[in-house]
């Protein structure tokens, strides 16, 4: 059961995000905390964040400029850039997948897309400001992926990109018993032969544009095979593609080192292997970039920050989790230089953190997207704010 006070927080926050509350409207000049997020996935000490029309104006170290009339101070905290979600199916509704073609790049995941669907509360209270949902893995070529951020400010676009990465996958999920493919070997031959057709410039502007070098993708593999087929069939040349495979596939690490793509891993919960885990260490230790996927709303809000932590427990280096739910998230999802990182000219999307993000009793003080405050933890936690309007 819910109880009334957590009804009340939850109509409070969809009030804030969607409609603005006074809380929603508090735009800041000026945070500052303890430690921040630099472009190398370490913390460090003592910076000043400058904001200015939604954007991040400068990172410099010390005091705030004098001229700064709103500013917010967390003396022990931790300025994060907003985490990512590269595997959410936040605000769909309807199947996200269709079952009757195999090849399909002309659908859309924008299209499923309720922007004003009450998970994205969620997401906000547990620092995600951006996801990319991608329809259902369930055929060859499934469409593409549409990235936007969890909450609405005004005077700024929703979407970060609509129209891209291109979906494939392999694995049993696209075998069907009453349309081809039925089988694996009978799945990498069509695609094979659509991706051929497209290369002749014959087939669906998509994925001409893939197998151009115009337009990336993103492959779920399901077993360490898909992933050796994956390999084959889209290593020969086409530099921009991605595989998602949450798998114990060790033997796997030196084959991908070289070979360009990003590996999609996650969520990892408290009853995921060790060896799996351990898998995001090995892959890091190839040069094999990984992002973490939470998989919201169906898995647990933290379900990021936990995949990251777990994978630090088991070998990961910290710096690497870190970036794995921010700067190489956004890189994945194609919209790097808009968000996920804390650089001049990004969108001001923060989270802070009590503490290092890693540490999973560290708590949410504070959310903001393009520089307005859409989640504040509770007046208690700000130790000194100077609020001048």
């Amino acid at each position: 059961m819910v109880s009334g006070i957590e009804m009340a927080r939850l109509a409070l926050l969809g009030t804030l995000i969607f409609a603005g509350s006074a809380w929603g409207q508090f735009a800041p000049d000026v945070v500052i905390a303890d430690r921040f997020l630099a472009p190398d996935g370490t913390l460090q000490p003592n910076f000043t964040i400058v904001l200015a029309h939604g954007k991040i104006k400068s990172i410099r170290p010390g005091k705030p400029p004098a001229s700064a009339e709103r500013v917010i101070h967390h003396p022990n905290a931790v300025v994060f850039p907003g985490l990512i979600d590269v595997r959410s199916t936040l605000g769909t509704f309807g199947a996200t997948g269709e079952s009757a073609l195999s090849i399909d790049p002309a659908a859309n995941a924008a299209d499923l897309i309720d922007v004003t669907h009450r998970d994205f509360g969620s997401a906000i209270r547990a620092g995600v400001t951006t996801v990319m949902v991608a329809p259902a893995a369930n055929n060859l070529v499934s469409g593409v992926a549409a990235t936007l951020k969890t909450a609405a400010v005004a005077g700024h676009d929703r979407f970060l990109r609509s129209d891209g990465p291109l979906m494939f996958a392999l694995g049993s999920s696209v075998w069907q018993w009453d349309r081809a493919p039925t089988s694996r070997i009978g799945s990498l031959a069509m695609l094979r032969e659509s991706l051929e057709d497209a290369r002749a410039g014959r087939g669906h502007e998509r994925l001409v544009q893939f197998t151009a070098g115009r337009l990336d993708g993103i492959v779920v593999c399901e077993e360490s095979q898909d992933v050796s087929a994956a390999l084959r069939t889209f290593g020969g040349g086409l530099a921009r593609f991605h595989i998602v495979h949450s798998g114990d596939v060790h033997d796997l690490a030196r084959e991908l080192r070289g070979k360009r793509p990003t590996i999609v891993m996650g969520p990892f919960g408290l009853e995921t292997p060790p060896g799996t885990i351990s898998f995001a260490a090995t892959m890091t230790r190839e040069k094999v970039p990984v992002v973490f996927a939470g998989g919201s709303p169906g898995q647990a809000s933290d379900s990021l920050r936990l995949s990251a932590a777990l994978a630090v427990r088991y070998g990961m280096d910290p710096a690497d989790a870190r970036l794995a739910i921010t700067t190489r998230a956004a890189e994945l999802a194609g919209v790097s230089e808009r968000v996920g990182a804390l650089r001049p000219g990004y969108d001001a999307d923060l989270v802070v953190f009590s503490d290092d993000p890693l540490r999973l009793d560290s708590r949410i003080l504070e959310v903001y997207v393009s520089g307005v405050r859409v989640f504040r933890e509770n007046a208690a936690s700000f130790e000194n704010e100077r609020d001048m309007r």
